[in-house]
Protein backbone atom coordinates (compact mmCIF):
# COMPACT_ATOMS: atom_id res chain seq x y z
CA UNK A 1 0.00 0.00 0.00
CA UNK A 2 1.32 3.42 -0.91
CA UNK A 3 0.16 6.97 -0.39
CA UNK A 4 -2.43 6.31 -3.12
CA UNK A 5 -4.31 3.91 -0.82
CA UNK A 6 -7.97 4.71 -0.30
CA UNK A 7 -8.61 7.05 2.63
CA UNK A 8 -11.00 9.82 3.66
CA UNK A 9 -10.48 13.23 2.07
CA UNK A 10 -9.43 14.58 5.49
CA UNK A 11 -6.28 12.40 5.53
CA UNK A 12 -3.20 14.26 4.33
CA UNK A 13 -0.19 12.20 3.24
CA UNK A 14 3.40 13.30 2.68
CA UNK A 15 6.27 11.38 1.10
CA UNK A 16 9.31 11.60 3.33
CA UNK A 17 12.69 12.61 1.99
CA UNK A 18 14.23 10.43 4.71
CA UNK A 19 14.32 6.79 5.72
CA UNK A 20 11.89 5.36 8.22
CA UNK A 21 13.94 5.69 11.42
CA UNK A 22 15.12 9.21 10.61
CA UNK A 23 11.56 10.27 9.75
CA UNK A 24 10.27 8.97 13.08
CA UNK A 25 13.10 10.73 14.94
CA UNK A 26 12.48 13.99 13.05
CA UNK A 27 8.76 13.87 13.82
CA UNK A 28 9.31 13.14 17.50
CA UNK A 29 11.87 15.94 17.71
CA UNK A 30 9.64 18.47 15.97
CA UNK A 31 6.71 17.61 18.21
CA UNK A 32 8.88 18.02 21.32
CA UNK A 33 10.33 21.30 20.02
CA UNK A 34 6.80 22.68 19.59
CA UNK A 35 5.78 21.74 23.12
CA UNK A 36 3.63 18.79 22.09
CA UNK A 37 3.22 15.80 24.36
CA UNK A 38 3.79 12.39 22.81
CA UNK A 39 1.27 10.29 24.70
CA UNK A 40 2.17 7.01 23.03
CA UNK A 41 4.33 5.76 20.17
CA UNK A 42 2.99 2.43 18.92
CA UNK A 43 5.31 0.22 16.91
CA UNK A 44 2.68 -1.61 14.89
CA UNK A 45 5.25 -3.81 13.11
CA UNK A 46 6.47 -5.02 16.50
CA UNK A 47 2.89 -5.71 17.59
CA UNK A 48 2.37 -7.78 14.42
CA UNK A 49 5.57 -9.72 15.11
CA UNK A 50 4.32 -10.55 18.60
CA UNK A 51 1.45 -12.50 17.06
CA UNK A 52 3.57 -14.16 14.36
CA UNK A 53 2.67 -11.77 11.54
CA UNK A 54 4.76 -9.36 9.48
CA UNK A 55 4.17 -5.72 8.74
CA UNK A 56 6.51 -3.26 7.10
CA UNK A 57 7.84 -0.61 9.51
CA UNK A 58 4.79 1.27 10.80
CA UNK A 59 4.48 3.61 13.78
CA UNK A 60 1.44 5.42 15.13
CA UNK A 61 2.38 8.44 17.21
CA UNK A 62 -0.39 9.85 19.40
CA UNK A 63 0.33 13.43 20.39
CA UNK A 64 -1.13 16.76 21.33
CA UNK A 65 -1.01 19.76 23.56
CA UNK A 66 -3.57 19.94 26.35
CA UNK A 67 -3.61 23.75 25.99
CA UNK A 68 -5.17 23.28 22.55
CA UNK A 69 -7.16 20.10 23.06
CA UNK A 70 -8.71 20.78 26.45
CA UNK A 71 -10.83 23.77 25.32
CA UNK A 72 -12.11 21.67 22.42
CA UNK A 73 -13.16 18.88 24.78
CA UNK A 74 -14.62 21.36 27.25
CA UNK A 75 -16.85 22.67 24.46
CA UNK A 76 -17.87 19.15 23.39
CA UNK A 77 -16.61 16.18 25.44
CA UNK A 78 -17.30 13.83 22.52
CA UNK A 79 -14.43 15.51 20.64
CA UNK A 80 -12.27 13.34 22.90
CA UNK A 81 -13.06 10.51 20.50
CA UNK A 82 -10.87 12.30 17.94
CA UNK A 83 -8.26 13.78 20.26
CA UNK A 84 -5.38 13.52 20.87
CA UNK A 85 -4.03 13.77 17.34
CA UNK A 86 -2.37 10.88 15.56
CA UNK A 87 0.39 10.69 12.97
CA UNK A 88 1.19 7.54 11.02
CA UNK A 89 4.67 6.81 9.66
CA UNK A 90 5.08 3.77 7.42
CA UNK A 91 7.36 2.28 4.83
CA UNK A 92 5.85 0.99 1.59
CA UNK A 93 6.90 -2.03 -0.48
CA UNK A 94 9.45 0.13 -2.35
CA UNK A 95 11.01 1.19 1.00
CA UNK A 96 9.68 4.72 0.63
CA UNK A 97 8.65 6.32 3.91
CA UNK A 98 5.33 8.14 4.23
CA UNK A 99 3.64 10.24 6.90
CA UNK A 100 -0.06 10.85 7.29
CA UNK A 101 -2.34 12.80 9.57
CA UNK A 102 -6.11 13.07 9.66
CA UNK A 103 -6.98 16.78 9.53
CA UNK A 104 -9.79 16.73 12.08
CA UNK A 105 -10.65 20.41 11.96
CA UNK A 106 -13.51 19.95 9.49
CA UNK A 107 -14.96 17.06 11.48
CA UNK A 108 -14.75 19.02 14.71
CA UNK A 109 -16.49 22.05 13.20
CA UNK A 110 -19.05 20.27 11.01
CA UNK A 111 -19.63 17.08 12.97
CA UNK A 112 -19.16 18.26 16.53
CA UNK A 113 -20.49 21.80 16.11
CA UNK A 114 -17.38 23.57 17.38
CA UNK A 115 -16.35 27.09 16.43
CA UNK A 116 -13.58 27.21 13.81
CA UNK A 117 -11.55 29.56 16.02
CA UNK A 118 -11.56 26.94 18.78
CA UNK A 119 -10.04 24.23 16.59
CA UNK A 120 -7.63 26.57 14.76
CA UNK A 121 -4.63 25.60 16.96
CA UNK A 122 -4.96 22.00 15.73
CA UNK A 123 -4.25 23.07 12.14
CA UNK A 124 -0.57 23.53 13.02
CA UNK A 125 -0.11 19.78 13.43
CA UNK A 126 -0.42 19.17 9.68
CA UNK A 127 2.45 21.58 9.01
CA UNK A 128 4.66 19.75 11.53
CA UNK A 129 4.04 16.45 9.76
CA UNK A 130 4.97 18.06 6.44
CA UNK A 131 8.19 19.51 7.91
CA UNK A 132 9.18 16.10 9.26
CA UNK A 133 8.88 14.70 5.72
CA UNK A 134 10.74 17.52 3.99
CA UNK A 135 14.36 17.67 2.99
CA UNK A 136 16.41 20.01 5.15
CA UNK A 137 17.14 23.34 3.53
CA UNK A 138 20.79 24.00 2.70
Amino acid sequence: MTAAAKCPASVVTFRSEHGFSITVARLRGLLADKGMTIFVDIDQADAAAQVGMTLRPTRLIVFGNPKGGTPVMQANPLAGLLLPLKALVWEDEARVTWLAIDDLTGALVDGYGLEASLVEPLVKAKALIQVAAARDSA
